[in-house]
C-alpha cells in the first residue's frame, strides 16, 4: 500500500530562495535515484507565504525506507534546518482503501516533422496545449548504421502530463531524416540500466537504429530500437536525464544535460 508523507516547514525571513533551491535539488535527486517514490510537490501556503508544504507519495515503506537512508538527504538536512524557524512538522498517511500502483508507460511520443515551428503551432491550437522552447541536443557519439560521428536533434516538447508530444525537426539522412516524417518515430521509455537493457536487446535480436553515446564504445545514455513486428520503434533514455527533461517541460526552457 502507498504510502503519503508530508513536512511543514516555516521558513525564516530572507531564506526563501536559499530553501526553494535546496529543496529543487532534492527533488532532482529523488527523481533520478528513486523510482519508489511516485509523486513529489513542494508548494507554497497563498495565507501564509514563509510556509511550506512537501507532498510525497511512494510506493511501499520500502521506498520510503530507502529515502530516509539516502547520502544526499542526510546531506540536505543540515542546510534545510538553517532555512528554518523550527524543525519540519512530519506526518505520514496511508489510503484507507487499498490502491492499486500502475507501472509506467511511455513517457513521450517522438514525431519527425519537416518544419518544427509549424508542427508546434499546428499541435497547439489543434489541441489546446502549450510547447516549450525548442533545444537543440548536441550528441557526442550518434552511432547509426555502425558508424559513429557527432550529431544533433532539434526537439520541442509539449508541456504536458505523459505521455508528452516530442516533435523533432527533420534533418539529415539517418533515423531524423525527412523520410520519416508524417508518423509516429517511437515511444520514448525511462531506462535505469541502460548497459543491461543493450544487452537484453542483443540477446533477443532486437535490432538498434541508433545509439546516443558520450563517446565510441561507451554505455549509450539513449538509443532507438529498430522497428518490431507492429512497426514500432521504442527509445530508451537513461533515467539520469529525467529532472532535466522534467524542468524542460514545467518550465518551457531546456536546462541542457550534465556530462553531454
Amino acid at each position: 500500500m502507498t504510502i503519503t508523507a508530508t513536512a511543514r516547514q516555516a521558513v525564516k525571513p530572507g531564506a526563501e530562495e536559499r530553501l526553494d533551491a535546496l529543496m529543487a535539488g532534492l527533488e532532482r535527486d529523488i527523481r533520478a535515484n528513486e523510482p519508489g517514490c511516485l509523486r513529489f510537490d513542494y508548494v507554497v501556503s497563498q495565507d501564509n507565504p514563509g510556509e511550506r508544504l512537501v507532498i510525497e507519495e511512494y510506493a511501499d515503506e520500502a521506498a520510503l525506507d530507502f529515502h530516509r537512508n539516502t547520502g544526499y538527504l542526510a546531506a540536505f538536512i543540515p542546510q534545510l534546518l538553517e532555512c528554518l524557524l523550527q524543525p519540519p512538522v512530519l506526518e505520514s498517511f496511508s489510503h484507507a482503501a487499498a490502491k492499486t500502483v500502475l507501472p509506467e508507460s511511455c513517457f513521450h511520443v517522438g514525431v519527425v516533422v519537416p518544419d518544427l515551428a509549424e508542427a508546434v503551432e499546428q499541435y497547439s491550437k489543434r489541441f489546446g496545449i502549450e510547447f516549450g522552447e525548442p533545444a537543440t541536443f548536441e550528441i557526442p557519439y550518434l552511432e547509426q548504421g555502425g558508424q559513429g560521428a557527432p550529431g544533433k536533434m532539434t526537439a520541442a516538447f509539449s508541456r504536458t502530463a505523459y505521455p508528452q508530444y516530442e516533435l523533432i525537426q527533420a534533418d539529415g539522412d539517418g533515423i531524423t531524416s525527412v523520410e520519416h516524417a508524417g508518423k509516429v518515430l517511437y515511444y520514448g521509455v525511462w531506462e535505469r540500466d541502460m548497459a543491461t537493457r543493450v544487452k537484453e536487446l542483443e540477446a533477443a535480436g532486437v535490432g538498434v537504429d541508433a545509439y546516443f553515446r558520450p563517446a565510441a564504445g561507451e554505455t549509450p545514455f539513449a538509443l532507438i530500437t529498430a522497428p518490431d513486428l507492429q512497426g514500432v520503434r521504442i527509445e530508451y533514455v537513461d533515467i539520469a536525464d529525467k529532472p532535466a527533461m522534467d524542468e524542460w517541460v514545467n518550465t518551457g526552457r531546456y536546462p541542457g544535460l550534465e556530462g553531454r
